[in-house]
């Protein structure tokens, strides 16, 4: 009688804490998510530098100066970012006509195409 009593109480129990340890198990994934989703964008935002335009690599200025659309334009902005190939890429935002035009090089002047 007494093991009865104690294995419906052990049964009742179990079935008492199981929803619990199941919502904590979803909080704690929600909460890695949450993490894992400002890393990334921490790790986006390093990613994109805004530099000076003098410290443009020398082919990418090349590049822009030889391009007939770009070439007497003024540089408003100039950026500096990695892809998601990895390679790094310039983005400058230029005064064209008292319109912004923007152009992405890579590190060797060549102009990327979205």
């Amino acid at each position: 009688m007494k093991t009865k009593l104690m294995t419906t109480g052990i049964l009742i129990l179990g079935l008492a804490t199981a929803p619990m340890l199941a919502m904590s198990n979803t909080l704690d994934v929600t909460a890695i998510e949450s993490n894992f989703t400002q890393e990334q964008e921490k790790q986006d935002k390093q990613d994109k530098v805004k530099i000076e335009k003098e410290n443009l690599p020398q082919a990418v200025r090349d590049a822009f100066k030889k391009d007939e659309k770009t070439g007497k334009e003024e540089i408003k902005e100039a950026w500096q970012m990695r892809g998601e190939d990895g390679k790094m890429y310039y983005a400058i935002k230029f005064d064209h006509n008292g319109k912004e035009m923007s152009k992405k090089y890579d590190a060797t002047g060549k102009e990327k195409k979205d």
